[in-house]
């Protein structure tokens, strides 16, 4: 985390996982994970520099519930944040009321929120996951939109999976989130 500090940067971050695991083995990683992000705020708090884990549905650090016990094990917000990525944390997207969900995320973990990876998907006949420009797929940001609203701080937003033929459109997107009149799918 030195080296991220001497950069400049203003947050390191991380997944708790990088392969896609199973029930059975996101619990078995679960201690894991929680000694490492442990080990990882003590260098944060040693370099002063807020280390930001990311919340996955299928990783370790899973669910809202999951997330909630680390934050509050690690109880440090100064030095442990959170990277906030919608899409990877939506399980269901046909089953899921979008706008209820965001709302109970952010509600719980807001403020700990420092950066938001934006991007949108579309699942193929098998389900397969295909990146899709922003509002073009299943996320809906409205409820996501509508909190950025009303933050007074600083919440970088990183485009991640961009097709550079959608980079016009998806920068105007991305500038729309947090305004008023943002509507939560493209407009044509």
């Amino acid at each position: 985390m030195t080296w991220a500090k001497e950069l400049g940067a203003h947050v390191v971050g991380t997944e708790t996982a990088y392969p896609r695991l199973n029930w059975e083995l996101r619990k078995q990683w679960k201690p894991f994970m929680m000694d490492s992000i442990l080990r990882g705020v003590e260098e944060a708090v040693r370099v002063d520099m807020p280390l930001a884990i990311e919340p996955v549905c299928w990783h370790p650090l899973e669910n809202l519930e999951t997330t909630m016990e680390v934050l509050e094990k690690v109880g440090d917000a100064a030095h442990l944040r959170i990277i906030f990525d919608a899409s990877n944390l939506l399980k269901h997207p046909e089953k899921t009321f979008q706008g209820a969900y965001w709302t109970q995320w952010l509600e719980a973990v807001g403020d700990f929120v420092d950066v938001m990876h934006i991007k949108d998907f579309s699942l193929d006949g098998r389900k397969i996951y295909q990146p899709e420009a922003l509002g073009a797929g299943v996320m809906d940001y409205t409820a996501i939109s509508r909190w950025l609203e009303k933050q007074k701080r600083e919440i970088y937003l990183l485009r991640e999976e961009m097709n550079l033929l959608f980079a016009k459109e998806d920068i105007a997107f991305m500038r729309s989130l947090g305004g008023p009149d943002f509507s939560g799918k493209r407009r044509e």
